[in-house]
């Protein structure tokens, strides 16, 4: 992973603080998942972090609301490690996530305590399918951890504050920092049978998602990778899929449902109105009440398309009839029980793969497959391939395993180089947001040339592939606002495009 700060002093007016988090442009292609740019949060969160925040987004993010089409998707990701720090800023960064479409991620060894965590929670993506808009996309990795307390002030503070306004007046500035902190925890979709614990923890003390319950009760998401890397067997994924759906349909804590689910798994127990066989597990016998939670044979067969409901004890035609339903879909939209609002509801692209496990092992311990399906969808490899040779006129601004950004003038490069999955990725990313001047693609390279709709930025984005390795760059002009690209611009960005040298691949510029 590689930094790009240098150009914050560079072309940013924000001067941070020095203890502020560092805030930097780290690829334009994030994952298979989220093939956007990504963004990097790192430190302490303290004043002034938003509007440096605010003006990277501004600078490197260029593709906005028209990319985001009816599947869905960020206009950005921004990962982050922090030990926490004004509590007030990391609320405000969370609505500059929501208002701007950007997903959040903590990834494998990093933290996000206390204000890093509220940030956290403002992880969004946009559709434009009717009916959905806005929706919930933040995401922790295995072996990471997002920890939440209570807002506090330390005791000098606190003294100092007894000594200027008074007990009354200390006091009731904690009890309304308690409010704010449990309205916006509820504002962002966490479940409510979870609050009690995140408020109780002082500053000593986090409520950590390390479980799958917690990820449930935060209504926070796995990175999307394929079901089936999660799913051990397919009547214990139905069984933990099942004590969610108890809960949701309780309204309750899925720690409270686990006594329901006491009797065996059974082939056969009912039947659709469409007469698809369902299998499960048994809950009650009363007549038109809940009498099981099951899942048809071929979703038990398909983790991609897995769909299992609370159903009812049969009917005067002898079917069972589904109430609060689980809809897992590997490409599309996935859901838990019912409600019309996104963001107050369990909807997430792509798979809600933690439905599937255990409520209270930690994720991490089970060292499932899943694991490396993550390290696969970011690209990451044990050895990553050569990066190309570049236009000698271009300056690295920084460089990592895999992956370098450098610039010549006011036009900025992004090379990203990695398994096939890489050029695959790009290459069928549809072109929505963007007007073409050219578009060509073959077998192993593609080149696209044009302008970004939202802010009428002129790119070239081009991608090689050689055997099991890809290479795909990125780049663009950055000017200040209203400020046209000049002709130089336009040719250094044709010269960056034809210099390019991939292991001895070209593009074919005349």
């Amino acid at each position: 992973m590689i930094r790009l700060v240098a150009l914050v002093a560079a072309f940013f007016s924000t001067i941070a603080s020095a203890d502020a988090a560092t805030i930097s442009i780290v690829s334009m292609h994030y994952s298979v998942g989220h093939p956007v740019p990504h963004l990097h949060y790192d430190g302490p969160t303290v004043g002034g972090d938003l509007a440096t925040l605010r003006d990277m987004y501004d600078t490197f993010v260029k593709c906005r609301i028209s990319c985001l089409g009816p599947e869905g998707s960020a206009t950005a990701v921004l990962t982050l490690n922090g030990e926490g720090g004004d509590y007030h800023e990391g609320l405000a960064i969370a609505d500059f996530l929501r208002e701007n479409h950007i997903a959040t991620v903590v990834e494998r060894g990093s933290y996000c305590y206390s204000a890093c965590a509220f940030a956290f929670l403002g992880g969004s993506g946009y559709s434009s399918e009717p009916g959905i808009g806005s929706y919930v996309d933040r995401m922790v990795e295995p072996g990471s951890t997002v920890g939440f307390h209570a807002p506090y002030r330390n005791e000098d503070a606190f003294l100092a504050a007894l000594e200027e306004r008074g007990a009354m007046a200390t006091q009731g500035d904690t009890r309304d920092s308690l409010a704010l902190m449990v309205k916006e925890l509820v504002r962002w979709n966490v479940d409510p049978e979870v609050l009690f614990q995140m408020v109780g923890m002082g500053p000593d003390q986090t409520y950590d998602l390390t479980t799958a319950a917690d990820l449930y009760l935060a209504r926070v998401a796995l990175p999307p990778t394929p079901s089936s890397a999660w799913i051990v067997d397919a009547p214990t994924a139905l069984r933990n899929v099942c004590s969610r759906l108890l809960a949701i349909d309780e309204r309750g804590d899925p720690r409270d449902t686990q006594w329901q689910l006491v009797a065996e798994f059974e082939k056969g127990i009912g039947r659709t109105a469409t007469g698809d066989v369902l299998s499960g597990y048994r809950l009650g016998e009363r007549p038109l009440s809940i009498g099981s939670c099951a899942a048809t044979d071929a979703s038990l067969a398909d983790p991609a398309v897995f769909e299992a409901s609370l159903y009812f004890t049969p009917g005067l035609d002898g079917s069972n009839a589904p109430g609060t339903s689980f809809f897992n879909r590997q490409d599309g939209w996935s859901s838990a029980g019912t409600g019309s609002n996104p963001l107050k509801r369990i909807l997430q692209k792509g798979p809600l793969n933690h439905f599937f496990l255990p409520l209270f092992d930690s994720i991490d311990q089970l060292d499932l497959p899943g694991e490396a399906a993550i390290d696969a969808n970011r690209f990451n490899q044990p050895i990553s391939p050569l990066l190309p040779l570049m236009a000698e006129e271009l300056i690295i601004d920084a460089s990592g395993p895999g992956s370098r950004i450098s610039h010549s003038g006011d036009v900025f490069v992004f090379e990203r180089v990695g398994p096939r999955s890489l050029f695959d990725s790009a290459l069928t990313l549809p072109g929505i947001g963007r007007s073409y001047t050219n578009n060509a693609a073959n077998e192993v390279s593609f080149v696209r040339d044009g302008a970004y709709v939202d802010t009428a930025t002129p790119f070239t984005w081009f991608g090689m592939l050689s055997g099991g390795e890809s290479l795909v760059v990125e780049a663009f002009v950055v000017k200040p606002a209203g400020v046209a690209a000049t002709e130089e611009d336009m040719a250094t960005l044709r010269r960056v495009q034809c210099a390019t040298d991939f292991g001895g691949m070209r593009l074919g510029c005349s």
